[in-house]
């Protein structure tokens, strides 16, 4: 019969090895969840731009992101000769 330490070790390994190899998922899966439910309970919310990268910025940050967006708008019209 297998001795108790057989059992105990076989428990460990098979452990580390389902946290070695799923932990970068169960990451990724927990941080994509929190994002989401703070974006849907609009805690944070996000836009995205015309090189297609999301931004994401809480509540009350809205009105310093449309302040850059319209200087950064108003610098590039500036640029015409």
């Amino acid at each position: 019969m297998y001795e108790m330490w057989h059992i105990a070790a076989a428990y460990a390994v098979g452990t580390a090895a389902g946290v070695a190899i799923f932990r970068q998922w169960v990451q990724e899966k927990i941080i994509t969840a929190t994002i989401d439910t703070l974006i849907q309970d609009e805690y944070v919310r996000s836009f995205e731009d015309d090189d297609g990268i999301t931004h994401l910025y809480k509540w009350h940050e809205l009105d310093d992101i449309i302040e850059k967006i319209q200087e950064a708008q108003d610098h590039d019209e500036d640029d015409t000769p």
